[in-house]
């Protein structure tokens, strides 16, 4: 199933780490939601390194999965044991 991209990067900017459970990273997005709680409350400024991350991670694992649809390739660690 084609994800979009741009919508990915965008969840990120609604809510961080949304993009990536949008994506099916259920984990990836919920660990990258956590850490976006923890330095909103203690280190705001930290928070937008995070959410640029997060946007730009959400971006190209969408891209690379639309490149393989026949499997959902999330990982460049993965595409390596593969190619």
């Amino acid at each position: 199933m084609r994800k979009d991209p741009t919508l990915a990067c965008l969840l990120n900017l609604l809510l961080v780490g949304i993009g990536h459970i949008y994506l099916g990273r259920m984990g990836k997005g919920l660990v990258i939601l956590a850490m976006g709680i923890v330095l909103g409350m203690f280190v705001w400024v930290a928070i937008f390194p995070l959410i640029i991350w997060a946007m730009f991670d959400a971006y190209s694992t969408a891209r690379r999965m639309n490149l393989s649809p026949g499997k959902a390739v999330a990982d460049k660690s993965e595409m390596r044991k593969e190619g």
